[in-house]
């Protein structure tokens, strides 16, 4: 085709993928109360059995009530204070401090949410487009690099949505102590899940980079071995550029799996090496 064609075939790709996307996001954004409940669910996991909730309660109306309260230890008085700051909140309650703030939350909620749905369709366009230019066993190794670089994305993103979010509202919110109460917006609240997701999904791309560096002859499975201390560093200098937050929590949280995959991606390049070896060795 004429460049011009090719221009003329990339708009359209381009347009397909917008119209799903935007698709996506418009019918997350109708159900955008589902989504913005199931994402707060680790906030109300902290205080939302039933037992949790009376016993706040019962620290609510002992702070209101107790004519004793006066003589009470100050560390005693500021537990149940606490406590009852807790029940009134209910441990899921977020807040907005601009008039737009909820607008523009949800719309970014919504759009996110269309791209991560959205990534295989956009994907399957990229490879439409490029498809024609490759030889044969290229398109074999690029069809297994989409299939790969998208399921790892998506065990990195869902695995910290479903697996190390929890943890870290958990965290964070433990270490207010009893003399700080866990309020957040709702805007910063939601960037720090998309931001998490984004973060955990991009460096589990390392398996594919290193694979794809070893296939092309940069690295070898005994370069990676004996520089295997480097990048152990190299996880959690990732784990504090990747992660929305500088605490060390987050920063390990995202460095111990890529170190694993590091090691996952070590076996399977050494297993390739023997396989291109010994395929060597029966052509000869």
């Amino acid at each position: 085709m004429s460049l011009w064609e090719h221009l003329d075939e990339l708009r359209a790709r381009v347009i397909y993928s917008l119209v799903v996307i935007l698709a996506i996001a418009i019918i997350a954004y109708i159900f955008r109360e589902q989504l913005l409940a199931f994402l707060t669910a680790p906030l109300r996991a902290l205080t939302g059995s039933r037992a949790e909730l009376l016993r706040l309660l019962e620290s609510c109306r002992t702070l209101l009530v107790d004519p004793h309260l006066p003589q009470m230890p100050e560390d005693q008085w500021a537990k149940l204070a606490f406590d009852c700051r807790s029940f009134l909140f209910q441990g899921g309650s977020l807040i907005f401090i601009r008039p737009t703030e909820v607008f523009f939350g949800y719309l970014k909620l919504a759009l996110s949410v269309g791209l991560l749905i959205g990534a295989p369709f956009v994907l399957y366009q990229i490879w439409q487009f490029i498809v024609p230019a490759l030889f044969p066993h290229e398109k074999k190794y690029a069809r297994y690099g989409f299939a790969a670089g998208a399921g790892l994305f998506y065990l990195g993103a869902f695995g910290c949505l479903f697996f190390v979010v929890p943890a870290a509202i958990r965290f964070f919110v433990g270490l207010g102590g009893p003399y700080l109460q866990a309020t957040f917006t709702f805007d910063h609240y939601i960037s720090f899940i998309l931001w998490l997701m984004l973060g955990f999904g991009l460096a589990f791309e390392l398996p594919m980079v290193l694979f794809l560096l070893a296939k092309i002859g940069l690295v070898s499975h005994t370069f990676l071995r004996e520089n295997r201390k480097y990048a152990i560093v190299l996880a959690f200098v990732l784990g504090a550029f990747l992660t929305p937050t500088p605490d060390p929590f987050t920063q390990t949280a995202m460095a111990l799996p890529l170190i694993l995959l590091y090691e996952a991606t070590l076996w399977v390049i050494k297993w390739t090496e023997r396989k291109r070896e010994t395929e060597i060795i029966t052509e000869n």
